[in-house]
């Protein structure tokens, strides 16, 4: 378990090169000579509106979008500059509803596409990421939050540079990092972070390399990974394979497969240990992508899957998280891969019990690569994403399970899509980074706290 030099890997691994023209990451939809293809992660709507003024900070004021900019099927803008990352102002912001916004500490470089989690400390570990619209510049750097200082810090570098990382806290408070990609191709290599020492070491290969798939820690402390793209171009394929992670011998076993390949789906650990996998984008054929509603559990003792009863609209890049009952909300996201398509407001909830999906109260604005977040009272946030302009949000709501309704919670200072998220053991929520366009032309390091209102 030896752990490679920090800050000399880092500098060496944050490269800036030529972006890729069309990024493997993003599972790309870009069809050429056509207007109405979207890109899975990275890649572009034609029209899209870059955030206004990238010195914003979190001062709760919305950022208003003040242009918009096209790239053509084959186009990905250039790298952002780091010094474009926003900088906090010293002010906090009351919201609507009594909670507080309140700017952090920015982290040292400018990311999106990062994988995050909450160390058993207490602590936030942000890993990975990649500055632009493309995996060329992803990062193998890890940094730290400490909630009790304030500050980040700087920790050992992963092994591998990752955009867009599966990762989860473990058991025994490790953290499994797997797959991602970077220059284009889907990585099948894992590793494991050990806080104790702040050092990574190998955790074993996956069986098939996959990103943006989905990543759950089981009730047996194994991990089951499900779903994402395998392949580069030209074929950009996505897969139902899975695969489960034991830690105890560090190493991965083919799992049943799902129904039908999923990328950029949902996978939340029900109440009972099995999982509910909802929705994704599934197919790439002639030149047209397709979302699916579909829903499906999988059964880690008999290792199978089984039918889950559909959602009542298809949907990718959208969020989902188990409420205290052991129901699951699903919010937000795309239903189609066209530029036709806005966001989606709309949520609903599934009863494990009855294999039902039940309406519930939708969001003020829809959201699509937004953070999601089950607050430790119970309630939900939801900040930033793509709304249904694709311009980004700065504005952010809570959902209360008591009356199904959404309540706006103030605004950002910076809009922002795909930040860093997590919530914190004293009730804080912590928002880092961001995408401030929806081709991530441009991104950040700002961070923020928020405060939510009593109940």
């Amino acid at each position: 378990m030896t752990a490679p030099a920090g800050s000399a890997s880092r500098s060496a691994r944050r490269r800036v090169g030529v972006v890729l023209a069309v990024d493997f990451v993003a599972l790309s939809l870009v069809v050429a000579f056509s207007g109405a293809a979207w890109g899975w992660l990275d890649g572009s709507r034609p029209t899209d509106a870059i955030a206004s003024s990238p010195t914003a900070g979190f001062s709760g004021a919305v950022a208003t979008p003040i242009g918009s900019s096209s790239a053509g099927p084959s186009e990905v803008p250039p790298s952002a500059s780091p010094s474009a990352s926003p900088s906090p102002v010293p002010s906090a912001t009351p919201t609507p509803t009594g909670g507080v916004w309140t700017p952090a500490e920015s982290v040292p470089y400018t990311f999106w596409g990062a994988g995050t989690t909450l160390l058993n400390d207490g602590r936030v570990l942000v890993v990975g990421g990649t500055s632009t619209a493309s995996s060329a510049t992803a990062v193998a750097s890890t940094e730290v939050y400490e909630p009790t200082t304030g500050h980040w810090t700087a920790t050992t570098d992963m092994l591998q540079a990752r955009a867009y990382p599966m990762v989860v806290t473990l058991n025994d408070g490790s953290v499994l990092a797997a797959g991602g990609a970077i220059d284009g191709l889907p990585l099948a290599s894992a590793e494991r972070y050990m806080p104790d020492f702040g050092g990574w070491m190998q955790a074993g290969t996956m069986h098939s390399p996959r990103t943006q798939g989905t990543i759950t820690l089981l009730a047996d402390g194994r991990v089951l990974v499900a779903g994402g793209g395998n392949a580069g171009k030209p074929s950009f394929a996505a897969t139902a394979g899975a695969e489960l992670y034991d830690p105890v011998t560090n190493t991965w076993t083919v799992a049943a497969s799902m129904s039908m390949p999923r990328t950029l789906h949902t996978a939340t650990l029900l109440h009972d240990g099995e999982v509910l996998v909802a929705g994704g984008a599934t197919a790439y054929t002639g030149g047209q992508g397709t979302v699916t509603s579909s829903a499906e559990i999988y059964d880690p003792k008999a290792d199978a899957w089984h039918a889950a009863a559909s959602m009542s609209v298809a949907r990718y890049v959208h969020s989902a998280t188990r409420l205290g009952n052991g129901h699951v909300l699903v919010v937000g996201g795309w239903a189609f891969t066209t530029n036709f398509d806005p966001s989606l407001a709309t949520a609903e909830v599934y009863d494990p019990a009855s294999n039902r999906w039940t309406a519930t109260g939708s969001m003020a604005a829809g959201r699509a690569r937004f953070g999601l977040v089950s607050l430790n009272d119970g309630r939900l946030l939801a900040a930033g994403g793509v709304g249904p302009t694709y311009r980004m949000l700065a504005t952010t709501e809570l959902w209360d399970p008591a009356t199904g309704h959404w309540q706006a919670t103030g605004s950002l200072g910076t809009a922002v899509m795909w930040p860093a998220i997590a919530v914190l053991p004293d009730g804080r929520t912590l928002i880092a980074g961001g995408a401030l366009d929806t081709r991530a032309a441009q991104t950040t390091g700002v961070c923020a706290l928020y405060s939510p209102p009593t109940r």
